[in-house]
């Protein structure tokens, strides 16, 4: 009698152990009902602690709930609660998921996880526009990873990751989530050209126009995959397929000017490639100010189109005095040099309202507010302009430090 009463004790025991881990469940659902999250999410944790509630599905699908409102909520009180409360509520529907084996949760679990990819993607939107392009990737991530629990493919939601990926720096993440994105047929020009640009970026170049050629023959009227495949050829160093593109483009949009600078550039490296013969470089070189000039008509404020078009000008005006000067030594010819180093200083003047336009639109704490200074600054030296010498020598001894002759040795 003895033992059977024992066993009557040990059995209402483990009765009241399970109805008092079924009470944390309730109470934990009770208090998010209410709004009140810390005490839902200590009541719900001391359930997960006992092997009869945490082996119920349920169980976790209300944790999940739990930390979804945790992580939308804006009361700062709860934003220290849980460090990745979303990344916490994939984990715990995955478990829900494996403990449903006779389907008895199916809908909560679907309608669960649906809420739960809303709440990644909204993570994701919201560190992208903070520039936070690494953890937004991996919010998209998530958010694509639980849509295919219910059934969607979300191609558009997986292409965003790998954009992020991108523009976080994170190369191989981003590749490998464009070529899962490319076999499932999305439709969107820009993934062929991110494929090609990072395939040029590992110097894959074979690769990187088998992407670009790919999308042109998709997207072939796409002005934006014709100036990526110009820009392909561009950094590739073949010259004249890069400016067999851009003609096509700007026939197709004139009034482009994105597209006569990046013509400009084109010819602007050509007439500096000693690759080219002297008369493809001369005819280069006029092309490039043509299409320079073009580009600033259209866009006056152009400020890289300014710049380089005074680069162009001074950069021929250094050719030809280095000609000049090698010219001298050979043949001491002193009379066809003074007519040379009038010649040059013509072009070097051609350079000077341009170089002087871009220093008064450029920031002095733009990155390229020293090379731009120091263009002029040589300028002002090689055409003997003494007193706009002194005014830029003046400007960059107190942005930079240093006196005048410490630095002008580097001429």
């Amino acid at each position: 009698m003895k033992k059977i009463a024992l066993l009557l004790i040990l059995s209402v025991f483990a009765v009241e152990m399970v109805s008092a881990q079924r009470g944390e469940v309730r109470r934990a659902n009770r208090n998010l009902n209410r709004g009140n999250l810390e005490e839902a999410l200590q009541h719900i944790q001391n359930a997960l602690k006992d092997e009869s509630t945490m082996s119920n599905p349920e169980t976790h699908i209300l944790n999940a709930q739990i930390l979804m409102e945790i992580a939308g909520s804006e009361d700062p009180q709860f934003a220290n609660l849980v460090e990745e409360p979303l990344i916490d509520a994939f984990e715990s529907m995955k478990k829900a998921m494996e403990l449903d084996t006779d389907n008895s949760n199916m809908l909560d679990i679907q309608q669960t996880n649906l809420m739960l990819s809303e709440y990644f993607f909204n993570a994701g939107a919201i560190k992208y526009n903070e520039n936070n392009f690494s953890r937004a990737s991996n919010y998209f991530l998530y958010s694509y990873r639980v849509s295919e629990t219910f059934g969607t493919i979300d191609t558009a939601t997986l292409y965003n990751s790998g954009l992020a990926a991108e523009l976080a720096g994170e190369i191989d993440k981003a590749y490998d989530i464009y070529l899962q994105v490319e076999e499932m047929g999305y439709d969107q020009p820009f993934l062929f050209i991110s494929l090609s640009n990072i395939a040029n970026s590992r110097g894959d170049e074979e690769t990187a126009v088998k992407w670009i050629s790919k999308g042109r023959e998709k997207y072939p009227d796409d002005l934006d995959m014709i100036f990526a495949e110009a820009n392909i050829y561009l950094t590739t160093g073949n010259i004249p397929e890069a400016r067999r593109i851009l003609e096509i483009a700007i026939d197709r949009d004139p009034d482009n000017h994105n597209l006569h600078y990046a013509f400009a550039v084109n010819y602007d490296q050509m007439s500096r490639d000693t690759l080219f013969t002297m008369e493809e470089r001369e005819f280069a070189y006029n092309e490039a100010i043509k299409a320079y000039e073009r580009a600033i008509e259209l866009k006056p404020d152009y400020f890289d189109a300014i710049y380089n078009l005074g680069a162009v000008y001074f950069n021929e005006g250094i050719r030809l005095f280095v000609e000049a000067e090698n010219k001298l030594r050979k043949d001491m010819d002193f009379r066809a040099y003074e007519k040379e180093e009038v010649k040059i200083k013509e072009i070097w003047l051609k350079a000077q309202p341009y170089l002087e336009e871009a220093f008064e639109m450029i920031d002095a704490e733009d990155e390229n507010f020293e090379i731009v200074l120091r263009s002029l600054r040589e300028l002002y030296m090689r055409t003997d302009q003494q007193d706009k010498l002194e005014e830029t020598n003046q400007i960059w001894k107190e942005k930079f430090g240093i006196t005048d002759d410490e630095d002008m040795e580097g001429f």
